[in-house]
């Protein structure tokens, strides 16, 4: 199911200057790595973020890779894509807007970086490791 919350343009947030321009910057040059934004309730954090997520182009994420890996680009990849490419495979492609991911309040420390299914684990299966919200976060927002 789509969520169909209206999401406010980037041009209507007033008094964010700071705000904005980190964003703008971060989306203009990857190589910043991202930005850390703080404030109090209602200071229009998370409306600036899904604002400026709306103006982003669709990329191209791996479609068997739960980090978002570049399937585009050499290097570097998860694991799991550097398997395939080992292999002889090819990273099969899908085009997708940027992916916004809140992190709840109550987030645990393995819901944001991620678990061990013990069960797999203790089969020897090579996917015991299950992704927190990191990894859906990476390449996204």
């Amino acid at each position: 199911m789509k969520n169909n919350k209206k999401i406010l343009p980037f041009t209507s947030i007033i008094g964010q200057e700071l705000l904005k321009e980190a964003l703008i910057l971060n989306a203009v040059n990857q190589d910043l790595m991202g930005v850390i934004i703080k404030g109090q309730r209602g200071t229009a954090k998370s409306v600036a973020v899904r604002a400026m997520a709306e103006l982003l182009p669709e990329e191209d994420f791996s479609i068997d890779c739960p980090y978002g890996c570049n399937p585009e680009k050499d290097q570097p990849h998860c694991n799991i894509c550097q398997e395939i490419l080992d292999g002889g495979g090819k990273l099969r492609a899908e085009k997708r807007k940027i992916r916004v991911v809140t992190l709840p309040l109550s987030a645990t420390e393995d819901k944001v970086i991620g678990s061990i299914n013990i069960e797999k684990a203790l089969k020897g299966e090579p996917d015991a490791f299950e992704p927190g919200l990191l990894a859906k976060a990476n390449r996204g927002i």
